[in-house]
C-alpha cells in the first residue's frame, strides 16, 4: 500500500503547499508562515483569565498561610 500525501491549503505568503493542522491553521515549512485556526484568540483570551484566576486564588491562599 502507498501513502499519497495531498496537500488542501497552499501557503498565502509564498504558495508553497502546507499541511493544516488538526484544527485548521498551519505553519508554512518554506517561509514560516503562521495561519492560526479559527477561535485560537478566544481560547487564547479564556488560557490568559483561567491562569489570572490561578494566580489570585494561589496569592489569596499564600496570604492566609501567612496569617497563621
Amino acid at each position: 500500500m502507498v501513502a499519497t500525501v495531498t496537500y488542501s491549503r497552499y501557503c498565502a505568503s509564498c504558495g508553497t503547499p502546507v499541511s493544516e493542522g488538526p484544527e485548521g491553521g498551519y505553519v508554512c515549512g518554506a517561509c514560516f508562515h503562521v495561519v492560526e485556526p479559527l477561535g485560537a484568540d478566544e481560547a487564547r483570551k479564556r488560557r490568559r483569565a483561567e491562569r489570572a484566576a490561578m494566580v489570585t486564588a494561589a496569592a489569596r491562599l499564600r496570604a492566609q498561610r501567612e496569617q497563621y
